[in-house]
């Protein structure tokens, strides 16, 4: 059945936002995920759980029960709760079944780095429509174009508006995609030496296409990517080589920054272009960027509204009431220069973009608590530096999306207690690797070998296995 999951990575995408339901989301890989589990449900009751996962699944059905209890005695309308219970439960059905590939896999790496493979390719698909809206945009659209386009893409006024976003709804959405799972693919398929000249090429064109999305967040995410690797792949002699091979690409970043959105040296002409060219050539103008007022606006009264219900908060679904009662503390300036901040009052099922203040608003106390169970579920999950790196990113990604059905969440979730995962460090060099491996072997297998010919045998073939891993 692994071949459904394979399929499901295919098409991870395909998938144009991290919300479940609504907003033209289309969950194509989900279908492939809950068909997966639905074959194989006898298995799911004969899961191994941890503790701590029976206790954030308990924990949840605890806060939607006291969520819908608040709707009722308050009079509220049930729009955001359903849709919260909607993806909640999408979000545990996809866990589940990622949890049960883990298991179904068990030590047999091979599935895994197929699933990684499939993945890859998938993202194929995004860089054909990635070329196609290049050229609609900058070439000559059509409408020939334009309806194949429209096979993949939701939203028409990007398409217009002289930026890529793939098949996503978001160009935003474009860096959670490409830090949760296009570039850990391409690390572990390069750690185990099955990164094909194929999967280079996907990878670079799905980054240079990337860079026309426009997007201020996958710009600075690609430098949390960066960064974080740094820190937690290196050792310390290598440390301060990397630490000046990042530093002179920073500088070579800023000289090609500069000649693109200052000097525009492509001749670029879009609403998204002179914004980033603004704040470049004004960092001071940051603050008053539009996107990014509506965004701290609603994570401000998110927080902010935590005091008003500080045990319970205003219930799972609806921080439309913890936005309506905070409305007034909006700079009226700010109303009248991003529309979005007022159109959100009559919007029932509205969200913060940032997952935390989510959780402080909707559920107060219960929301830190939840997240503080998810968070020690994650650290508990013992591993190598990569797994360090991933829940890294992870929890650093609920910072800008909070949905509950989140994919790459879920997914991460399960593939850490995976041994493959686990066990799995990269950043080190091939020299120190390969000194700590013959140490290990030295002291612990010489003994065994009563040949030098076998001794020297067995060396050069574990030599040769370091070697291809890597």
């Amino acid at each position: 059945m692994e071949f459904l999951m394979y399929a499901a990575a295919f098409l991870f995408c395909i998938d144009d936002s991290p919300f479940m339901f609504g907003n033209g989301y289309r969950p194509i890989s989900v279908v492939f995920i809950c068909l997966y589990l639905l074959l194989q449900l006898p298995k799911l009751f004969r899961l191994k759980y941890r503790r701590i996962e029976i206790y954030i699944f308990a924990f949840m059905a605890v806060c939607l029960l006291i969520s819908f209890a608040q709707v009722i005695v308050n009079h509220d309308r049930f729009v955001g709760l359903i849709n919260a219970a909607e993806t909640l439960g999408s979000g545990f059905v996809c866990y589940l079944a990622f949890k049960l590939f883990v298991t179904e896999c068990g030590g047999d790496d091979v599935k895994f780095t197929r699933l990684f493979l499939w993945l890859i390719r998938g993202y194929g698909i995004a860089v054909a429509v990635g070329v196609l809206e290049f050229l609609y945009v900058y070439g000559a659209p059509s409408g020939f174009l334009s309806s194949i386009i429209h096979v993949f893409v939701e939203r028409t006024g990007y398409m217009t508006d002289g930026r890529i976003h793939f098949s996503f709804s978001e160009p935003s959405f474009i860096s959670l995609h490409t830090n949760l799972f296009l570039l850990p693919a391409l690390v572990i398929l390069k750690n185990k030496g099955l990164l094909t000249r194929y999967h280079k090429i996907i990878v670079i064109l799905f980054f240079v296409l990337s860079l026309f999305s426009l997007s201020i967040r996958f710009y600075l995410d690609i430098l949390v990517f960066i960064a974080a690797y740094l820190f937690l792949t290196s050792n310390f002699k290598i440390f301060f080589k990397r630490l000046g091979i990042l530093l002179v690409s920073c500088a070579a970043a800023a000289v090609l920054m500069n000649l693109v959105f200052v000097q525009n040296l492509f001749g670029l002409n879009s609403y998204h272009f002179y914004r980033i060219a603004d704040m470049i050539e004004n960092p001071g103008s940051a603050g008053s960027d539009t996107s990014t007022m509506i965004r701290a606006t609603y994570s401000r009264i998110g927080f902010e509204s935590f005091m008003d219900h500080p045990l319970i908060g205003y219930g799972l679904g609806n921080y439309h009431d913890a936005y309506v009662a905070h409305f007034h503390s909006i700079n009226p300036a700010d109303l009248q220069k991003a529309g979005e901040l007022s159109l959100a009052v009559d919007d029932y099922n509205l969200h913060t973009y940032d997952m935390f203040a989510r959780l402080a608003s909707e559920l107060g106390s219960l929301g830190i608590a939840a997240a503080l169970l998810v968070l020690y579920f994650l650290l508990s999950l013992r591993g190598g530096n990569f797994s360090k790196w991933m829940i890294f990113l992870v929890v650093y990604s609920q910072l800008q999306f909070d949905s509950f059905a989140l994919i790459p969440l879920y997914f991460w979730m399960a593939l850490l207690q995976s041994p493959f995962i686990s066990e799995l460090n990269i950043g080190y060099s091939l020299d120190n690797r390969l000194l700590r491996t013959a140490g290990y072997y030295r002291m612990n297998h010489f003994s065994s070998l009563s040949q030098p010919e076998e001794q020297a045998g067995m060396n050069r073939d574990h030599r040769l296995s370091v070697v291809k891993e890597t």
